[in-house]
């Protein structure tokens, strides 16, 4: 009996242990995988946070790029606006200043003479056309004149000057057709207008008026032929 007594409670005792390491061993395990499960929720939760930081920086990153892109690009464009108005302004004041030959007549009408003037023009193509509006204005000297001085109602302009195969085309305003002259003032016109555009490589000069040719001029002048050009060195200069 005391012997059957002793295996029940053998066998009791090692049932309740086995129960005991099984419960110690799912502990084990539940605590196993809870630490492992909070290992990685806190990985996750540490992954996003560097992700978020790392966006946030990007963000940052490309703020700045940007403002500075923008800061650059107006740079730029001011450098290239300062350089732009810079070449208008060097261009405005880029004047051409040369010594040009200018005729005209004594107060008689009888002789011509010739007077150097400094004429100034926006370049030098514009040169012919300068030098004919400073004939137009009249001498330095107080002895000589235009011989188209007074004859108009309206004062006598220029209003273009185109060259073609070695010819001139001098293109006046209306007003020249108001001048009524004889053939003394036909022929000083005429000569000093042809004079002074020899002097540009020009042998022969036709005179129009508002661009379109003329049967007649002074009354009787055939204006349809171009004017050849005096020599030069027939004429002496003002004293």
């Amino acid at each position: 009996m005391k012997r059957l007594l002793f295996v029940f409670l053998t066998a009791f005792l090692s049932i309740g242990m086995l129960a005991a390491c099984g419960q110690g061993e799912d502990m084990e395990e539940t605590e196993e995988t809870t630490g492992t499960e909070e290992t990685s929720e806190n990985e996750e939760a540490a992954e996003n946070e560097e992700t978020v930081e790392n966006e946030a920086d990007s963000d940052e990153s490309s703020d700045e790029s940007d403002t500075e892109n923008t800061e650059t690009n107006t740079q730029e464009d001011t450098a290239e606006n300062e350089e732009t108005t810079e070449s208008e302004g060097s261009t405005a004041d880029e004047t051409v200043n040369e010594t040009v030959t200018l005729y005209f007549s004594d107060d008689q009408l009888l002789e011509t003479y010739k007077e150097e003037q400094e004429v100034e023009a926006a370049s030098t193509e514009e040169l012919p056309e300068a030098a004919l509006n400073a004939w137009l204005e009249g001498s330095n000297s107080e002895e000589l004149i235009n011989p188209l001085a007074g004859l108009a109602e309206q004062e006598v302009a220029i209003q273009s000057v185109e060259g073609e195969n070695g010819t001139a085309e001098v293109s006046f305003s209306d007003a020249i057709l108001d001048v009524n002259a004889g053939s003394s003032v036909e022929m000083a016109v005429t000569d000093q207008i042809a004079l002074i555009m020899e002097q540009f490589g020009y042998n022969e000069t036709k005179i129009l008026v508002e661009g379109q040719e003329e049967p007649t001029l002074f009354g009787h002048m055939d204006a349809t032929e171009p004017i050849s050009a005096p020599n030069p060195d027939d004429y002496e200069p003002v004293e």
